[in-house]
């Protein structure tokens, strides 16, 4: 389960950047499928918006394979410079046995994280620097033009994987390529995230600066994320 949720979370930091000549993190709302082994089995929608000094990045994912059901729902709050504030994860399990719900609230004060989940309180501090999965790395890819080759790293903290260590995300401009999107060929840039633990994901960016496809390979398992 964990690792799902991971998939989820780095779904959402990858659902949109920047492709060369964009000068500004993109804002709005946009809907995909969610295929496993080539099977639909839920939809997201994902959205990214700018509130006076603060980025809200929200994920509304479901999950139906049939004996398990799983919704999803994420909202990152970050400042204008990409300081953590805010983490709230929402996630319900409905199986033949009932209901499983557990809602998890993470709020930011430099490196001190003040955690609640499901009611149960806690607090950690975290001594390297790091940053939620919001708009740090878009920013980077423009700031750097979007060059190919050009490698972004951070830690990512989720505290459905560890609370107290965040993870490491290398992110690598690959280039352009020509990849089908529900049946058609598109040119896209594709950009590469290295996850500790996981495999590569593969994200593919049209020119507006939004994701239109995100591949991950992980435990003999194709995820994709296809824009609809």
């Amino acid at each position: 389960m964990k690792r799902m949720i991971l998939v989820a979370v780095l779904l959402l930091a990858a659902f949109t950047a920047c492709p060369r000549g964009l000068d500004s993190i993109p804002t709005g709302s946009w809907k995909y499928r969610l295929l496993v082994n080539g099977a639909d089995i839920g939809h997201a929608v994902m959205s990214n918006t700018l509130e006076g000094n603060l980025w809200v990045s929200t994920m509304d994912m479901e999950m139906d394979a049939g004996y398990v059901r799983n919704t999803t729902r994420q909202v990152v709050t970050e400042t204008r410079e990409f300081s953590p504030v805010k983490l709230e994860v929402d996630t319900a399990t409905t199986t033949e046995a009932g209901v499983t719900t557990m809602k998890t609230v993470a709020r930011f004060n430099g490196g001190r994280v003040d955690l609640e989940i499901d009611g149960r309180k806690s607090s950690v501090t975290i001594e390297e620097p790091f940053i939620l999965e919001g708009n740090y790395f878009m920013n980077e890819l423009i700031r750097n033009g979007f060059k190919k080759g050009t490698i972004v790293r951070h830690r990512i903290y989720e505290p459905s994987v560890d609370i107290e260590e965040p993870i490491l995300v290398i992110v690598k401009v690959i280039g352009r390529e020509r990849v089908e999107i529900r049946g058609k060929k598109e040119t896209l840039t594709r950009i590469g995230y290295a996850i500790e633990n996981l495999k590569n994901m593969d994200v593919y960016i049209d020119e507006k600066g939004v994701t239109r496809k995100s591949v991950i390979t992980m435990l003999n398992n194709r995820l994709e994320l296809v824009a609809e």
